[in-house]
Order: C-alpha cells, then structure tokens, then sequence
C-alpha cells in the first residue's frame, strides 16, 4: 500500500521540486512523469527526464527501498534495462541495469502531511473514509468525478455483456435473452436465472413463445420445480409437457436446491419471477431485442408491466395456497431492470458494434430515469450529495463499492483533491 502512495506522490509531482538531484548530485528536472503501468513491467513508461544536461527518454521504477530492485530480481531482467531513474524513499542499495550499469537515484521527499492524510483515510472505520472533509470538494468537482464514474462503471458491466457473447459464439439475441434472465434474479437468484437460460437455448424456447403454458413447462422444470410426481392440478399439466418437452429437446434440469427463498418476500420469490419472465417472453414472441429498440424508456417500462399467470394468483410456491393477489412486476423493479440491464446492454452493444446511438440512448435513459433508493445512497444525501436523476445513482453506488469501501482513495478525484488542498501542502 505504501509503494501505491509513492506511485501516487510521483505521478501527480507532489513531491519537493526545487533544486532536486540525483543522489550522485546531478541536477534533475522531471519534465514529463510518465504513464503509470497497472501491468508487469517498469512502474511508469515513456517518461522524459533531464539529467545534468542530458534529456533522457525511458521508464521510471518507484520502490520504498532501493535494495527492492534486487528483491524483485530486476537486476536479472532485460524488461528493466530501459529504466532511467530509480525512484525511492530510502536508498539502501545501487541499483543496476543487467550489464551492471547503475541507474540514476532520486531520493523523494514529500510533505509528511500528505501520508498522514493518506494514512488516516485507509484507517479510517467510517463508510467514507472522507466523511468529515468531503464538504470541502465543491460540487462542480464531485459532479465531473460522478460523469466520469459513469462511464467507468457502464464499461466494466460491458465486461458481463461481452462474457455471455463470447459464450454464445456472438449470438445477440442470445446473449440478451440470458442477460436479461439474470435481472429477474434481482441479485439473489441471479446466477441461477443466468444458468436456467443456458441450460434452455432460446431457439428452443421460440417453438412455443404463442402458449404460456407451455413456456412455463419448459421453464419450471428447466429450474427443477418439477420433479414431485404428484400435485395439483396445474402442476401435474406443466409436469406432464414439461416430461415430453425433456424428451424431445433433450434438456437436463437444474437443481432445484440452488433457488433461495429465505429472508425474500414472497412477491420475489424465483417461483413468481419465472412466471412473470415467461409471460414477458410470451408478450414479445421471444423477441427480447424489441426492448432496446423503443425510442424510450417509458415505452420500455409499459411492456414490463406484466403480471404472473392466474395460478401465481393464489400461490408462491407449488401446492400452497395464498391470499388471492396479482403479482404484477412493480416499478421499483421495473426500473431496476431497465437501470442494470437494459442500459448497460445498451452502452455494451452499441460499443461492440460500434453503433454510437445505441451507447448514447443508455446515457439519455439513465438521465431520464429517477435516481434509485438504498441505504447506500441515503448515506450520500447526508454529505448533501446531489442527486439528480439513475446516472448519478448508479455512479454512487459504483465509487462506494469500488472506491470507497476498497480505500482506493488514491485513485478517486474527491480523494485527490483532499489530498493536495492547500492545508495539506
């Protein structure tokens, strides 16, 4: 973590500038620091640096010590010859190229206040290590640190979108049929949704996309919630297309005992899930592509307003009866869905394909869209964090998670600037 700091310290020239030099005493002056490498090899690359007065291209290597230069065994390794400045905190030891020509030596020096602020964010046991100073970033900051997040996470969910298409040897109707199977898990069940969809080839599905009851037989006993013999009467007619469908299409269940039920309520159950999934399946005739093809997201939210078949109506599970109740799919889970699949299928497809409307509709809809509610961000509303519309949600949400709570405060725009206000200096 201490070397992370250092990277940090050299990349944004935090440390002290004037009349600096080597630890031979030549004059240095660091005119460009490089590109910070997050892969193997040097720390940062394609630095320029002037030496005396030699002006020096190459790469730079930041150590706590100078003896981790031959802890690492770069001294062994060709990779490290092009180094042109070894860049540390204590200097217990030369470093040197393979044919044993040492490398230039900065000793950095740095306001102590700058680690003891590091130090005291990283220690930190508050939700936000910068609770009490975040007030001080001004809004127009946090409002750019929160666009680019955005982004940042809509591109790391493409990673999910390009996962399955890779899978599905880039087939996009399947790959959309199984990732919007995996929003109905609602992050609970949503590996086995996931799995339900790959162990039922949508081209199978399409056969009978015109008979809900059908499709609720493939999919109750794909997800292995019909292997009781007997039952009602319902059951016992899903069971029996569902045995002949098997046979057929030679398909194999999943086990049943992967599904959760415990601590969801009853109207999340996979049970009323499955139904609703299958009478959204039934509306569009399969073709889920329609979805991100409508001009906007309330066209969107319209057509996922469906509701469980009659059965569901009086249960939430097989043979137990309930209180009669259509179990329709809210809006707070409409929106999720829209929110965390739709959109960033949107952004992935329209990145893969290189079609920019596709990429740009998934930024208008979040923009249109209201902002989600979770403790997460009620906790940013208490540092009067403003949140307009689901863009702004979902990039909270993405830097509490990968920022906030792994103390990448180096890494952060809010942390940054905390780090370099003047009263730390």
């Amino acid at each position: 973590m201490h070397e992370e700091f250092l990277h940090y310290i050299w990349q944004y020239k935090l440390y002290q500038q004037i009349n600096i030099t080597t630890e031979c005493g030549q004059s240095l002056e660091v005119i460009n620091p490089g590109e910070l490498n997050r892969d193997a090899g040097p720390d940062f690359f394609n630095a320029k640096i002037k030496i005396g007065e030699t002006l020096w291209s190459g790469n730079v290597e930041v150590h706590v010590s100078a003896s981790d230069w031959n802890t690492h065994n770069h001294h062994k390794d060709k990779a490290y010859d092009n180094v042109i400045l070894h860049v540390v905190e204590n200097n217990d030891a030369v470093a040197t190229r393979t044919n044993g020509e040492a490398i230039p030596v900065l000793l950095m020096q740095y306001p102590e206040t700058l680690l003891s602020q590091y130090q005291s964010f990283v220690n930190s046991q508050q939700w936000l290590a910068c609770a009490d100073k975040v007030s001080q970033v001004n809004s127009f900051e946090i409002s750019l640190w929160i666009q680019r997040l955005l982004v940042e996470r809509l591109e790391y969910k493409l990673k999910d979108v390009q996962r399955i298409l890779d899978h599905t040897t880039h087939n996009w109707d399947e790959t959309f049929y199984r990732y919007l199977f995996r929003s109905f898990g609602f992050g609970v069940n949503s590996d086995p949704f996931e799995l339900l969809a790959q162990s039922l080839p949508l081209k199978v599905l399409l056969k009978y996309s015109n008979d809900i009851t059908m499709v609720e037989a493939l999919l109750f006993g794909q997800a292995g919630f019909l292997n009781e013999k007997a039952g009602d009467q319902y059951y016992t007619k899903l069971r029996e297309d569902y045995l002949f469908f098997k046979q057929k299409h030679n398909l194999t269940s999943l086990d049943v005992h992967m599904w959760k039920f415990l601590r969801l309520r009853p109207s999340n159950f996979p049970t009323v899930r499955i139904s609703q999934l299958a009478q959204l399946f039934v509306q569009l005739k399969g073709r889920f592509g329609i979805l991100i093809n409508e001009e906007n997201e309330e066209i969107v939210e319209n057509r996922l307003d469906i509701k469980c078949s009659a059965y569901w109506e009086e249960h939430y599970t097989f043979q137990k009866t309930s209180e009669k109740s259509v179990k329709r799919l809210g809006k707070g889970s409409r929106d999720l869905i829209i929110i965390n699949t739709l959109v960033p299928f949107l952004f992935a497809y329209g990145k893969i394909t290189g079609q920019a409307s596709y990429s740009n509709k998934a930024f208008e809809w979040l923009a249109k869209l209201k902002p989600e509610n979770n403790a997460i961000l009620n906790k940013w509303k208490e540092h009067e964090i403003e949140i307009k519309n689901a863009g702004d949600s979902q990039a909270l949400i993405y830097l509490s998670k990968y920022y906030c709570k792994r103390k990448k405060c180096l890494h952060c725009r809010i942390g940054h600037k905390l780090l370099t206000i003047k009263d730390n200096a």
